[in-house]
């Protein structure tokens, strides 16, 4: 039953292309800025996350938070909570390769539910939220916006967006967008969803957009400085479900931080990569705690990965 529903969902908004209003039966008086949770995860206390209240003082003062470290954002999508992914795997892998203030926002309490239009319309609450706490942390010389950048899953993706639109004081350094979430989300209104103009440098991994006759979970369209279509974008190798494809996304950004091995021919356009009309240079990297913004990376790029891990397959030989 909950499958039909979500299909129904989706095949719904597919259609529609933008937020609806409808009555929820799961946690309707969300409020962010009473249920989001702000995580801080560093070296110092990996497996004991400490929470941050909002535009309190007091509570970064006494946490294990350091202004002299870089910031990460991390924002989860749809039904998920502080076990996915996105926070344990990505937030590790992060932290073994740098020395990071890494900010956890936990939406749950917005997110877990089967009503995926009412978790859909919670997307620019959320963001306001974190751009608000990111501004906060700025007036008190906590943090540089050039040392920050947010990572985002699906929903979590868009967040960063409006996060990235919202923050007053500055302009967030990069954000990678994993497999952004395309139901409800229409290219014609980039001012509801993830966009280039968002960051500095902006970086998108599609892994599982719509075909002309399948329904996708990611968005189907170029949305940052810099796409990624790993696969072709739609379906990933070793994956039944839409849903495996989906958060392959995630899988291959935490195999890409220590080890980037991602390199992807650059196409003229996204139309481009069944025909093969991609090229070796100047190519790019797929990935990492986004080292192409340096580069002034832009463009479509297109890669093959593995069924299983490791995925990537390191340059063409």
């Amino acid at each position: 039953m909950k499958a039909f529903a979500v299909l129904v969902l989706l095949s719904i908004s597919y259609v529609l292309g933008s937020p609806v209003d409808v009555e929820e039966p799961i946690a309707p008086t969300f409020d962010a800025y009473r249920d989001v949770r702000i995580l801080l995860i560093t070296r110092q206390n990996l497996n004991n996350p400490q929470q941050l209240h909002f535009r309190n003082l007091l509570s970064v003062q006494q946490s294990q938070f350091r202004s002299n470290r870089p910031t990460r954002v991390l924002v989860h999508g749809w039904f998920e909570d502080d076990t996915s992914d996105i926070k344990v795997e990505t937030a590790a892998e992060l932290l073994a390769a740098y020395d990071l203030n890494v900010l956890f926002i936990d939406w749950s309490e917005g997110s877990r539910t089967i009503n995926y239009i009412g978790a859909r319309n919670r997307v620019p609450t959320v963001g306001t939220y974190i751009a608000s706490y990111l501004d906060f942390l700025h007036e008190n010389n906590l943090i540089q916006w050039n040392r920050v950048n947010l990572v985002g899953f699906s929903l979590g993706a868009h967040i960063a967006g409006m996060a990235g639109k919202g923050v007053r004081r500055g302009r967030i350094n990069a954000i990678i967008g994993l497999d952004p979430a395309g139901p409800l989300f229409s290219v014609r209104t980039p001012s509801e969803r993830l966009d280039a103009n968002d960051a500095n440098y902006v970086e998108v991994i599609h892994t599982n957009g719509p075909t002309l006759v399948l329904i996708g979970a990611g968005i189907g369209a170029a949305i940052g400085d810099a796409d990624f279509w790993p696969n072709g974008g739609t379906s990933q190798p070793g994956c039944l479900t839409n849903t495996c494809s989906h958060g392959r996304a995630v899988d291959f950004y935490v195999e890409s931080i220590r080890n980037n091995a991602f390199f992807a021919l650059q196409c003229p356009g996204r139309e481009d990569i069944s025909s093969r009309r991609c090229v070796i240079q100047p190519g790019a990297w797929m990935g990492g705690d986004a080292i192409n913004f340096d580069k002034a990376l832009s463009g479509c790029f297109y890669l093959e990965t593995n069924r299983n891990s490791p995925h990537a397959q390191g340059p063409p030989r």
